[in-house]
């Protein structure tokens, strides 16, 4: 990415629709403690396989705080600002987290997913928000294919078929930024169906 295309400005906002900020003061054990706290939603995620492609799909989108802090710190990469991901969405909309996960599958895939098998649920940011994530499986073929996918409100998202083969050698190579919660799935999954990473 060309960043002299690129004009960042930087403002701070008093209220957000996705962040609150909170400042907690406790007793305990007579000591009295103060911890700022970041109240995030809770998401859920997807590892989503194609049989017939024998690949993984994962979106790959544009972060714009990557971007940010990979301008600032003057950090270059071929694939400046973007991430590879698991299809993912945040619990904001009062859905069940099976139901969550089935409508940002099809938001940003295209596909139309009806089982999903739970994998695991963890919890991050641990000292600042402590948000639930939740991962889920499925399996993927073109006869589910019912949208374009791409996602809403200016996401950008392309889709990235991983071959299961390069999947040791993807989660590898620093020049493709990815949550560690890949590599954990990729993980479950090799070691669910047999396979060696």
């Amino acid at each position: 990415m060309d960043t002299s295309m690129i004009n960042l400005r930087i403002n701070e906002i008093k209220k957000s629709k996705y962040i609150k900020l909170y400042n907690i003061n406790l007793i305990k054990n007579g000591k009295e403690i103060s911890w700022e706290y970041a109240e995030i939603h809770d998401s859920v995620s997807t590892l989503l396989y194609d049989e017939n492609k024998k690949s993984f799909l994962l979106v790959k989108q544009i972060r714009i705080p990557l971007l940010y802090k990979q301008i600032k710190n003057n950090i270059s990469s071929k694939n400046l600002g973007y991430t590879y991901e698991l299809c993912s969405g945040l619990m904001d909309k009062n859905l069940s987290e099976k139901e969550t996960a089935i409508e940002e599958i099809l938001e940003e895939t295209g596909f139309c997913v009806k089982n999903l098998e739970k994998i695991a649920t963890f919890h991050s940011a641990l000292g600042t928000s402590a948000t639930k994530q939740t991962f889920f499986y499925a399996q993927i073929d073109d006869s589910m294919k019912i949208g374009k996918g791409g996602g809403i409100d200016g996401e950008e998202i392309e889709l990235f078929y991983l071959p299961i083969e390069n999947a040791r050698e993807f989660l590898n190579d620093d020049d493709y930024i990815k949550p560690a919660s890949l590599g954990y799935c990729f993980m479950w999954w090799f070691d669910k169906f047999g396979f060696r990473l």
